[in-house]
């Protein structure tokens, strides 16, 4: 009796460590699928569908909280309509393998295009401060949790603050990264 009683307590003890390991194994597999610009490894962790999903209807969410009470209900619901005509296409070309590779990379492409830019926009590029940005770096993992028995959250950033968080979903056996926030500089959340 003790000995059956002993090996259902290790199997449950190893059920458990599993289902807690591979959570932050798929972090890491998409931690490492960004660093080698891996993009099949990159679709095998991502439900792209409901990220652009989940995205999306977080934009229509800040869209609404933003126009507040200065939009009257029925032209609201139209602008928002409106919206969505640009929102899931834009979504459809930004959130892809290369893009999320690039987010979890810690953006340094798109630092350097947002440089660009503000040197082509400004009249004199030498009363403009130089920004200097350590483009070295990739974001770190600051920490991972569970919110739920299928549900992760992963958060990224520089040195001290998180400025990305990655939310996981159990599929199956496997986790998926299904949505992500972005937090303000600053902002841990």
């Amino acid at each position: 009796m003790k000995k059956w009683l002993c090996v259902v307590l290790i199997s449950l003890a190893l059920l458990a460590a599993g289902y807690i390991a591979l959570p932050r194994y798929t972090i890491g597999q998409l931690e490492q699928a960004a660093r080698n610009e891996d993009s099949e490894q990159l679709q095998r962790h991502i439900d792209f569908p409901a990220l652009r999903d989940n995205l999306q209807q977080g934009l229509q969410r800040q869209l609404r909280e933003s126009m507040g009470e200065e939009v009257p209900a029925e032209l609201g619901d139209f602008l928002a309509a409106g919206a969505n005509l640009l929102i899931a296409p834009l979504l459809q070309q930004l959130v892809t393998p290369e893009g999320i590779g690039e987010l979890l990379r810690g953006g340094r492409e798109l630092r350097e295009f947002e440089r660009e830019l503000y040197r082509q926009s400004s009249p004199s590029t030498r009363q403009q401060p130089q920004v200097e940005l350590d483009d070295g770096a990739d974001w770190q993992l600051h920490g991972w949790r569970f919110t739920g028995a299928s549900r992760v959250t992963a958060d990224y950033g520089e040195a001290g603050a998180a400025e990305l968080r990655l939310i996981l979903e159990r599929r199956g056996l496997r986790w998926q990264l299904v949505d992500l926030e972005l937090f303000q500089t600053g902002n841990e959340g």
